[in-house]
Order: C-alpha cells, then sequence, then structure tokens
C-alpha cells in the first residue's frame, strides 16, 4: 500500500511540474493578478490560485503542529480559533503583495511570500 501511494505521488508531481507554464513567482502572480483585475475575473483562473494557496498553507499548518508539539518555535502564530481558507490566503497574499506595503522580490516564489505574509498577518509573541 506503502509503495502504491508513493508512486501515486510521484506521478502526480510529475505531471504538475510537466504542465507548469510559469515559475510560481511573486512576479508571475502579480501579473496573474493584473490580468484578472483588467478582465473580469476567470473563476477558474482564481480557483486555482485559492487551491494552490490552501495547498501551501496545508502544508505549513502541518509544520507548525508538529513543532507546537515538538516544543519549538512557530512558523507564525495564528490563533487557534482562527480558521482560513483560500480566500483568506489570497486576502493575505494580496495584502502583503500591494504597492505601499510590498517588501517581496519578484524573484521569491509564491510559497516563500506566502510564508512572509503569514508571519506579518501572524507574529508571534
Amino acid at each position: 500500500m506503502k509503495r502504491i501511494i508513493t508512486i501515486f505521488a510521484v506521478t502526480l508531481l510529475t505531471i504538475t511540474i510537466c504542465y507548469a507554464e510559469e515559475p510560481r513567482t511573486v512576479g508571475v502572480y502579480k501579473r496573474h493578478i493584473e490580468v484578472d483585475d483588467k478582465q473580469n475575473k476567470a473563476l477558474d483562473h482564481t480557483v486555482h490560485h485559492m487551491l494552490y494557496l490552501s495547498g501551501v498553507c496545508d502544508g505549513y499548518t502541518a509544520i507548525n503542529k508538529r513543532r507546537r508539539a515538538d516544543k519549538q518555535k512557530m512558523l507564525y502564530c495564528q490563533p487557534d480559533a482562527e480558521t482560513l481558507n483560500g480566500v483568506d490566503y489570497m486576502r493575505i497574499l494580496e495584502e502583503a503583495l500591494d504597492p505601499p506595503d510590498n517588501t517581496f522580490s519578484d524573484q521569491l516564489t509564491v510559497a516563500e511570500a506566502m510564508l512572509l505574509a503569514l508571519k506579518e498577518e501572524f507574529p508571534c509573541p
């Protein structure tokens, strides 16, 4: 069973990598947002961003839970009572990317920028 899951995961990763049109950098993300703002927001485009950010943040949540259990410093300190979804993640990232507040390089990956945005949104004491 473990072998089947591993093969399935590797296959999905390979397929995803093969179909990636552009690297997932902040610069590319900003261009996508600009296109969405100029045109009617394409639902599939928005859903794609929400799903990607949700997956990235699910990984960060898992890391945070593990760090908390091991009594290590967490990546960011989101309150337990606050549950976030794809729309929330898009809002947090896009607020961090707004020109007056934006300190992120366009070369950062979206995953790196998302982590920095979560650290700003939920700083640890």
